[in-house]
């Protein structure tokens, strides 16, 4: 009865996305193309919005009706205003375009509401030194993602639809685990975005906007702080590995980026075309191609995570970090062979 409730719930939040999504697209706020971007028409954005609703109204619900050890009450309302919070602040930076300030304190806050959240679901806190060493990292660890998949999105269905397929990997880990928090999350992340992809793959009638992309990067990096929770005091290790290696393509990518420009002594505060995806569609890959590389990326991640990970958390490192190695030597030679030049 449990599963067909969720299934319930979930068609009832990509409904509700999906709706939202049209009603955005008519409001005409619109993404002009500059120079570096990947579209070359005006195209509307803030599809992200429909996400957000659907996690807004679907994750009490969802935690009310699933099973688990207790209500988390509190880190529910906290996830929810960290989420509202950072929504709020990127849609209208969407409109207005906010200085780095505003956006960088709306994702401090979030990230604290998020860590308090997690904080909230664990019926032991570790001990004071332990804590002191985890939550920095854990901070930075959502800054990381927040951001990365913010970078990220600039193909029609990259950033959403490898959001909803590690929603839908670890959504099916927190049901394993009895996690009812994680479990609304993820499934109605994954189910508000399932609402919105359709009108922007493999052709774009709207974008996700900041709106949409932060919000994704913040759920996907509390997806691994609460993996990690749900492992203590034992393993903790490897379920908060999983995430990771679902988003190994995002963060490599990212990463080696940064260190690129960085090496030639770019300035990494300035737009470009310089990440490996964009690469790759600027020299032999169509957009949507690129974008099933990526999903494809997510997809072995996961696979790998709920397989190897919990036996040999080295070995699946290795094996998820083989393909985005091959996968910058595949573009890195494309890219000279079509005479692309400086990637930038």
């Amino acid at each position: 009865m449990m599963p067909f409730l969720m299934l319930a719930l979930g068609c009832a939040a990509m409904a509700v996305s999906a709706l939202v999504v049209r009603r955005m697209i008519g409001l005409g706020v619109l993404d002009v193309p500059g120079r570096r971007s990947a579209h070359d028409r005006p195209v509307p954005k803030g599809g992200g919005v429909g996400m957000v609703v659907a996690i807004l109204l679907g994750v009490p619900v969802g935690v009310a009706v699933l099973p688990g050890p207790g209500r988390p009450v509190v880190a529910t309302g906290l996830m929810l205003a960290a989420t509202l919070l950072l929504a709020v602040v990127s849609w209208v930076d969407d409109l207005r375009q906010f200085g780095v300030r505003a956006k960088f304190g709306a994702q401090l806050g979030s990230a604290v509401l998020a860590i308090a959240a997690v904080l909230a679901t664990m019926p032991v806190w570790p001990p004071a030194w332990v804590l002191s060493l985890a939550l920095p990292a854990a901070f930075c660890w959502l800054m990381l993602v927040t951001n990365a998949v913010n970078f990220i999105d600039g193909l029609n269905g990259l950033a959403a639809g490898s959001a909803l397929l590690a929603g839908l990997f670890a959504a099916c880990l927190g049901w394993m685990l009895a996690d009812p928090l994680l479990v609304a999350l993820a499934s109605m992340t994954a189910a508000g975005l399932a609402g919105f992809l359709p009108f922007n793959y493999p052709r774009a009638r709207i974008f996700l906007g900041d709106v949409g992309s932060q919000v994704c990067g913040l759920l996907l990096g509390v997806f691994a702080l609460l993996l990690a929770a749900d492992g203590l005091p034992s393993s903790w290790i490897a379920p908060g590995l999983f995430v990771p290696l679902m988003l190994a393509g995002i963060l490599w990518d990212v990463t080696f980026t940064l260190c690129r420009r960085a090496v030639a002594r770019e300035r990494l505060t300035v737009a470009h075309r310089g990440h490996l995806y964009q690469v790759a569609a600027r020299s032999f890959l169509s957009p949507a191609r690129v974008a099933l590389v990526h999903w494809g990326f997510v997809i072995w991640g996961g696979t790998i995570g709920l397989t190897l990970l919990p036996m040999s958390p080295p070995d699946a490192v290795v094996l998820v970090l083989l393909p985005q190695i091959a996968w910058t030597a595949i573009v890195r030679h494309r890219a000279a062979r079509a005479g692309l030049g400086r990637w930038s």
